[in-house]
């Protein structure tokens, strides 16, 4: 048993806000660019390769729309020119929500998304639903995705599901703010689809989420990492590029913490590092 780290990142701009857009998260979303080089330079430096899920109309210009926030192909040509080769997947054409649209709008959606992966040359294998919102699967596999993100595993979620949204909110506080290991998960088959959960989130360190102590955090991750070398089970970290707008040379010392256990493991123990593509079919 060897386990394995993946890491997917939800790549958005101000379209991960297209539907409740306030000044600061508009002017922000232009930082962006450098966050992204920033990953990726980490990524090379310990052979990483990750997920990038991208929203498809950030390759599709509106000339509506201020083009440093909605319309950035220079984040995907650095992704795509990384030393370490990476996936880039689907988060959807325009951010769409999947469990509040019809169907016929999703699968026109998924369709363009299609489109504009094909006409840049780009994979269309891993999805990430925008804001999490598990549904339509069915449709993903129509479109040609072969495996998608679905929500965190862990106790607090457990929780929520038991004792309801209040015992939920709490467990997942006290979940964030604790070193406790969090769920390693195995690849679920749905037919040719595979759904692969995921298992600990890389907060923002903004608002309340600075209570959260850096030592807590790289724990809790760590835990993870040997979890999954113990059970030869996945560790999947999932973050956006909006998660380092705050704190951000801190938020990339804890990720580069966490990239470089992983990187000693893999030495050591045999843990791989891959993307959401080796996971499908």
């Amino acid at each position: 048993m060897s386990g394995a780290l993946c890491i997917s990142i939800d790549v958005e701009l101000a379209w991960g806000v297209w539907d409740r857009p306030d000044p600061e998260s508009l002017t922000r979303a232009a930082e962006e660019r450098s966050i992204v080089r920033a990953l990726v330079a980490m990524f090379e430096r310990h052979d990483v390769s990750a997920t990038w899920a991208i929203v498809g109309r950030l390759l599709d210009r509106d000339p509506a729309r201020r083009p440093e926030l909605w319309f950035a192909p220079e984040v995907i040509d650095t992704i795509r020119a990384a030393k370490v080769p990476q996936d880039i997947g689907s988060h959807s054409y325009a951010h769409v929500y999947f469990t509040d649209t019809p169907r016929e709008e999703l699968r026109r959606d998924l369709a363009h998304a299609r489109q504009v992966h094909d006409a840049h040359g780009l994979p269309f294998t891993s999805f990430v639903f925008p804001k999490n919102r598990v549904a339509h699967t069915d449709l993903l596999a129509e479109a040609g995705v072969r495996v998608f993100r679905s929500v965190d595993r862990g106790w607090h979620i457990d929780a929520r599901e038991r004792f309801g949204a209040t015992a939920g909110r709490v467990a997942n506080l006290v979940d964030k703010l604790l070193p406790i290991t969090p769920r390693v998960v195995e690849p679920i088959r749905h037919g040719d689809l595979v759904e692969l959960p995921s298992s600990m989130l890389l907060m923002a360190r903004n608002g309340l989420r600075r209570a959260a102590h850096p030592a807590a955090v790289r724990a809790k991750a760590r835990r993870g990492l040997e979890a999954a070398v113990e059970t030869g089970k996945t560790f999947h970290l999932w973050f956006h590029p909006s998660n380092f707008y705050f704190d951000g040379e801190r938020q990339l010392a804890i990720l580069e913490d966490i990239v470089t256990e992983a990187a000693s493991l893999r030495r050591r123990q045999g843990l791989e590092i891959r993307p959401m593509s080796a996971y499908a079919c």
